[in-house]
Parts: structure tokens; sequence; C-alpha cells
């Protein structure tokens, strides 16, 4: 690990949420507006895929349900919806034998 990482570690550990969270905004508008829009959709779907367990690490079905509710419209207001394969997607799903909000 880079003393660059380390001293960034260091220094978002003492941050609050909200500073957090207009760190991370600002950071993500700038590396979004540098990077190629082919590479955009592969780092979004990386940064989804490596940190949504541990974003929701903790919350219960019921929380979990209220901000799926919560996002469902914020999403549909930026993806073409008629495009969208719905029945595709979760063809091959297969859930959990114990859902992670169930485990201790």
């Amino acid at each position: 690990m880079s003393l660059k990482t380390q001293l960034a570690r260091q220094f978002v550990r003492r941050l609050s949420p909200q500073d957090v969270l207009d760190l991370v905004g600002e950071a993500v508008r700038e590396w979004m507006a540098r990077m190629p829009v082919d590479e955009r959709a592969a780092f979004l779907s990386r940064l989804v895929e490596e940190n949504l367990s541990a974003a929701l690490q903790g919350l219960g079905r019921e929380e979990r349900a209220t901000l799926m509710n919560n996002l469902l419209p914020l999403l549909a207001r930026h993806f073409p919806l008629e495009d969208i394969d719905i029945l595709g997607a979760f063809a091959d799903f297969k859930g959990p034998q114990t859902p992670d909000w169930e485990r201790s």
C-alpha cells in the first residue's frame, strides 16, 4: 500500500459522514469526467459489485426494502426502462441459501 493511500485512509476516517459524501461525490464526478465513456459502465459495475455487501452490512430486510424502494424511482429517472430486460436479468438469478441480512 502506498504512502498516499495510507494517508488518505487515515484522513477519511476522521471525516464526518457529510464530509465523506461531499468528498466522494466530488471525486466521482472528477473521475467520471476524465474516464472514457466506454470504461464508465465497467467502473461503475465494479464499484457496486465490490462495495455493495459492505455498504449493506447490518441492514435488515426491512431497511433494505425501504432503501430499494427509495432508490428505484431515482434509478428509473436515469435508465431507459423500455430497453431494460428485467426478465432476462433475473433468468439465472439464484438467491443466497441464507440471505446476508439474516446472517450473524
